[in-house]
């Protein structure tokens, strides 16, 4: 494939650092892109596109790094909101090609699950800091840390069994909506273990765990069904049972799925102790 002149051109203007002698303030005041070399006719290369380049100082590396932390948080901030009130509308939104408008699912899942670790370590929801635990129990504990992936998955095979065939979404498609999903489904369990950072004794620790098990499976519920219903274009009126027969049916794997992960988990933790 032939290069275009004014490609070759730039590339060829290139400054390299044979062609600098020393560095000075007035070298980066000059109007050329000191990237591909073109000559800058405003604050952006209209060859490379790169914003002209100021001299590195700890003020300016330092406003850099600032603007980019803002940006940064406040875009994962703002789809953050926009999720958790919309699940299935924002992954439907991702899916049919509006992946600029929103933040990856699996970056905000991931951030999702660092802060409920956090959490979950800080006010010890598990009691891994209880010395009189013993070793097998440590080890079981340990292990269901990571229990609560399952749900992504559960959501998985609601999705692929009662929507399947709906609107020819494919496999990766479904489990963009599951992403999303349980995203807002761990935002919902962080919220839910948010009290415990201020009274996290042994006491009120045990109190929560045995209430939460009362009604988070119906928030859950709740999450899934709307997401549901929001992804695949739901008629509320007329088809509300689709999306209720899909939460139920996440509802029933995740059971399923926390039922073998325990025994597996058992028997890993056998396996350790022989």
């Amino acid at each position: 494939m032939e290069e275009s002149p004014e490609i070759g051109s730039a590339l060829a203007k290139k400054p390299t650092t044979k062609d600098i002698s020393s560095v000075s303030d007035r070298f980066f005041e000059e109007p050329v892109c000191r990237n591909c070399g073109d000559p800058l006719r405003d604050k952006y290369c209209h060859i490379c596109g790169q914003k002209k380049a100021r001299r590195l100082s700890s003020s300016h590396l330092r406003d850099e790094v600032w603007e980019k932390l803002r940006w940064f948080e406040a875009d994962i901030a703002k789809s953050a909101f926009r999720v958790v009130l919309k699940p299935g509308s924002v992954a439907r939104e991702y899916v049919l090609g509006q992946r600029k408008s929103h933040t990856h699912p699996l970056k905000l899942l991931l951030a999702a699950i660092v802060v409920l670790l956090l959490v979950i370590a800080e006010v010890d929801y598990l009691g891994t800091q209880d010395e009189r635990l013993s070793k097998a129990v440590a080890l079981v504990q340990s292990w269901s840390k990571w229990s609560f992936s399952l749900g992504i998955l559960a959501i998985l095979i609601a999705s692929n069994i009662v929507f399947w065939k709906r609107h020819g979404f494919n496999f990766i498609e479904h489990l963009v909506l599951a992403t999303y999903t349980h995203f807002v489904i761990i935002v919902a369990n962080i919220v839910n273990l948010s009290p415990l950072l201020f009274d996290s004794t042994a006491q009120m620790v045990k109190t929560h765990r045995f209430y939460t098990g009362y009604y988070m499976p119906f928030i859950e519920i709740g999450i899934v069904f709307f997401a549901f219903g929001q992804f695949f274009a739901i008629d509320w009126r007329q088809q509300w049972w689709w999306p209720a027969i899909g939460a139920v049916l996440f509802y029933l794997s995740k059971e399923g799925l926390f039922y073998l992960y325990a025994r597996a988990v058992i028997r890993i933790v056998l396996a350790q102790l022989s």
